[in-house]
């Protein structure tokens, strides 16, 4: 076949495949993998970059397929080796056995990582990787990659702030991690964690109760919360948009629903932190989620006006959220999690 032939059958062939993946029956996928398949080899190195990128999301790809395109230069590799779910879990932990730096990278940014992969990530990757691994949230750890992480931690600042930023630590090693930072850092941070500790008790304390009496109703609003969830998780509508818009009606209901969602913290809490007198709780829950100020200050407004306090206490509740810095909120809520899951642990 003329090679312009034939890039325009791959050309048309991948388009068709992304475009209608969830609507072909089982032999019109088979036939558009074994099409791909065939032609790979003699792709183009552009060509081949753009299959790639536009089959890492198509979950139909074939493993086969997935796999070959995985193994290729990294930029060819990099959507496949970041997204695609054809990839089985065997190849993905061969592919992190053999291939370089560039590909243990691409790996280390996947949605979920088993501890097998990350062990062997962090034992041959360099140093962008292993903070890679540290900084991904779904990335699970074995007690020696634990372990690891906290000992490079002493002298990687960056493996140190994200390990903060998990909920996958004990306390004991939160405390290793606290004591590993510069000493004005630890006194503030310590006094940030012991301000936190009397909500953190009253959250676990009182929040079934709280939840019981709060009288929160979902309002009547064009809002569909789960659909806006869905929005926000595929970065099509930002939180804090979607936090003002259901301010404005008052519904903060469903405003509990999607921090709840979001932050990966039981909805009973965050409506105990919705419906307290003080701020602390819920300006921790949205300056961590990356809510604007303006977004926060349309909630403040709702929280005042379902609390019936004063327009004053807006401000200071504004004021404090501008005082609270992103990446002490990502610690507090980490915190919060862990402390209220050791709480749950004992209780049980």
């Amino acid at each position: 076949m003329h090679p312009g032939k034939r890039h325009q059958l791959v050309d048309h062939v991948t388009e068709l495949f992304a475009n209608g993946a969830d609507s072909y029956r089982t032999e019109e996928i088979t036939l558009f993998n074994s099409i791909l398949e065939g032609m790979l080899p003699v792709m183009e190195q552009e060509q081949k970059k753009a299959v790639s990128e536009q089959l890492a999301p198509i979950d139909s790809t074939s493993p086969k397929l997935a796999y070959a395109l995985a193994r290729e230069e990294i930029d060819i590799a990099r959507p496949m080796l970041t997204s695609s779910n054809a990839l089985k879990p065997d190849e993905i932990l061969q592919l992190a056995r053999t291939m370089g730096q560039g590909h243990l990278l691409a790996i280390s940014k996947r949605k979920h990582l088993e501890a097998q992969v990350t062990d062997v990530l962090l034992e041959r990757g360099e140093k962008p990787v292993k903070q890679s691994v540290a900084a991904n949230s779904g990335a699970e750890f074995s007690d020696w990659g634990s372990r690891l992480l906290i000992k490079l931690a002493e002298s990687d600042e960056k493996i140190r702030d994200a390990m903060m930023e998990r909920t996958d630590v004990t306390e004991d090693d939160y405390e290793k991690l606290i004591s590993q930072m510069p000493e004005q850092q630890q006194a503030k941070i310590r006094k940030l964690r012991s301000e936190n500790e009397t909500l953190i008790q009253d959250l676990f304390q009182k929040a079934s109760k709280i939840v019981a009496s709060s009288k929160l109703e979902r309002r009547a609003t064009r809002i569909n919360a789960k659909a806006t969830l869905k929005e926000i998780r595929a970065g099509q509508r930002s939180l804090g948009k979607a936090i003002t818009q259901l301010s404005l009606s008052n519904n903060l209901f469903d405003i509990c629903f999607l921090l709840s969602e979001v932050a990966g913290l039981e909805q009973k809490y965050v409506t105990n932190v919705m419906v307290r007198y003080d701020a602390t709780g819920v300006a921790v829950l949205c300056r961590a989620l990356g809510v604007e100020d303006q977004d926060y200050l349309a909630l403040a407004k709702a929280r005042a006006s379902h609390n019936k306090q004063p327009l004053t206490t807006v401000d200071n509740w504004i004021a404090a959220y501008r005082s609270l810095s992103d990446k002490d909120a990502r610690r507090l809520l980490s915190f919060m999690k862990i402390r209220l899951s050791s709480l749950e642990t004992v209780a049980a």
